[in-house]
């Protein structure tokens, strides 16, 4: 094995610690990972934190930008420093490499408002034409194929809520956006990202209300113009509703077993058979604060085994809500300003369902290049070869498959 880091290594070394693959099992499962298509439903590839990112925070903090504006600007230097610096673009390109897929879905925009979501496009848009040597834009299962046929690693666009106009004058301004979403190549859409919004409620909401009429008319917008409707982030009842309105196949990209961990990103039996239902697809994600019990790649291995047993392997798949992340670099990085009323965890309403520290999911059992061991554990969990086929990708192109019929 090549390690591209010695994160990646120790990362790697803490699974297999857990895992205790025979030989027969590790040679297996790596040779199935290397041979089957395989995916993330939901995929954030790296994070990186070198000198020019401090330096520039620092430069930016200095003039007393504020808050709001400082992250905002930090976002684009984010990437502006995975494409140009040459060693973040090579490390990008090697982490792509290593973690042995064939497509990723990745959340390209936020859903917060349309000109926050065009700049976090943008930096997509330069992300692809920079590395189009190891990854493309893929629309369509067709588009998947030719791309890996090229060596490259397919990128599937999803953005984290609907593109409301917030107006409520006519059904047209509000989903007009959901056509040009469409156009830049969006092809899963979250209903609402933990706080309610005018579709849905999110799963940070206490009052747990169904889909609006909005909500509804959204499901069908979506619907017919080819975009998964996506409800990892979105409470329970707004799930369901969303399920029992479809007449495509939905998903829960990276969520996991209620039932295994009672927390609110989590689904419930119910939701869960609501969403296979619909022959859709749920992605177990690698996220340890979210997983309950040991925390660890054991842990999230359960949560697929629970919901295959549950609904059935064909709607089952990994979104890992993961990415590699590079460690902090030594010089001092000022995390914000003192007292700074702004704060962009408030969006995601975490204050009021805290949850516990990843630092399993970025440097141990779960870390995002530990993939091709996630795949040697689904051959130590029992799966068959053709049962880890479907869970590997299988069956999301089937699910993107029925959502452009």
């Amino acid at each position: 094995m090549k390690f591209i880091s010695k994160s990646h290594e120790t990362a790697w070394n803490r699974a297999l610690k857990i895992l205790e693959p025979t030989a027969a099992e590790m040679e297996h499962g790596l040779e199935l990972h290397k041979n089957l298509f395989a995916m993330d439903h939901f995929a954030l590839p790296m994070g990186v934190w070198n000198e020019g990112y401090v330096d520039q925070w620092n430069e930016w903090k200095a003039k007393n930008i504020g808050q709001k504006e400082l992250l905002k600007r930090m976002n684009s230097v984010h990437f502006d420093q995975c494409c140009f610096n040459e060693e973040c673009a090579s490390l990008f390109r090697n982490v792509i490499r290593s973690s042995g897929l064939n497509c990723m879905v990745y959340t390209v925009a936020e859903g917060k408002g349309h000109d926050a979501d065009f700049r976090r496009m943008a930096n997509q848009m330069q992300l692809l034409r920079t590395f189009r040597d190891v990854i493309a834009q893929a629309g369509n299962v067709e588009d998947i194929k030719s791309i890996n046929a090229e060596g490259k690693v397919a990128m599937i666009w999803s953005i984290n809520g609907p593109p409301f106009a917030g107006n409520l004058e006519s059904a047209y301004d509000e989903l007009e956006w959901i056509d040009v979403w469409k156009r830049m190549g969006v092809r899963l859409m979250h209903m609402s990202y933990n706080r309610r919004n005018l579709a849905a409620d999110g799963c940070a909401e206490r009052a747990n209300a169904g889909l609006s009429a909005l909500g509804r008319e959204l499901v069908a917008k979506l619907n017919a113009s080819g975009i998964i409707v996506d409800v990892p982030h979105t409470g329970e009842q707004s799930s369901k509703e969303a399920a029992q309105v479809s007449t495509k196949p939905i998903m829960a990209s990276h969520t996991a077993s209620r039932a295994l961990y009672d927390y609110i990103r989590c689904k419930s039996d119910e939701t869960l058979k609501a969403i296979a239902d619909t022959d859709g697809l749920v992605g177990v994600f690698a996220d340890a604060s979210l997983l309950g019990g040991t925390a660890d790649i054991a842990m999230m291995l359960k949560h697929i085994r629970y919901i295959a047993d549950l609904i059935g392997v064909d709607h089952v798949g990994i979104g890992t809500d993961g990415a590699y992340m590079q460690t902090w670099p030594t010089s001092h990085l000022v995390e914000s300003y003192d007292n700074a009323e702004y704060s962009g965890a408030w969006w995601g309403n975490w204050s009021e369902f805290p949850y516990g520290s990843a630092e399993e999911s970025h440097y141990g059992s779960l870390a995002w290049l530990n993939w091709p061991l996630f795949t040697v554990g689904l051959v130590k969990s029992g799966f068959s070869d053709e049962e880890i086929e479907k869970i590997l990708g299988k069956n999301f192109l089937r699910v993107l498959a029925a959502n452009q019929e």
